[in-house]
């Protein structure tokens, strides 16, 4: 299981953010998918860059400020899949069910989150629903190539199960 949750990990850093990375390769801190909310876009970067526990409070904390419950829905689903993933990475897997399970209640076609949520069941051993959650995340983004990786690792853990 240890193979498989270090590469869960490894997969989820590259699912982590929805968008962000272009406002940051211009150089805008707070510039992204999230608009100008800073806690948003800080706690992306800051996920990406691998410190989960700053990621995780800034994404909080921007959406429960009073603009955060203004945000669009796909928003809050980005800023939840982003939670999801947070938490996944720091090995939190219940506060990472919850943060994906909102961010699909919000928004049903956020295939970032069926991605996260996946990696999750992987790492639960729940392997039934982790495919249940990658065929519905290639439904709606069949040339994923996280959607890909996410099926390259369910298919080594259901090989080492001799499924």
């Amino acid at each position: 299981m240890v193979n498989v949750t270090r590469a869960g990990v490894a997969l989820l850093l590259g699912t982590v953010l929805c968008c962000a990375q272009a406002a940051w390769a211009q150089g805008a801190r707070t510039q992204s998918v999230f608009g100008a909310d800073p806690n948003l876009s800080d706690g992306a970067m800051a996920l990406r860059l691998g410190d989960y526990e700053e990621g995780i409070r800034l994404t909080l904390a921007g959406l429960r400020s009073p603009a955060g419950k203004a945000h669009s829905l796909r928003t809050r689903s980005a800023a939840r899949s982003n939670l999801c993933a947070g938490y996944l990475m720091s090995a939190q897997l219940r506060a990472a069910l919850e943060n994906c399970n909102e961010a699909l209640r919000l928004r049903k076609n956020n295939w970032r989150a069926y991605s996260n949520r996946a990696v999750a069941y992987v790492m639960m051993g729940q392997l039934k629903r982790a495919a249940e959650d990658l065929e519905q995340g290639k439904r709606i983004n069949p040339n994923s190539k996280r959607l890909k990786d996410v099926e390259e690792l369910l298919a080594a853990r259901l090989a080492a199960r001799g499924a």
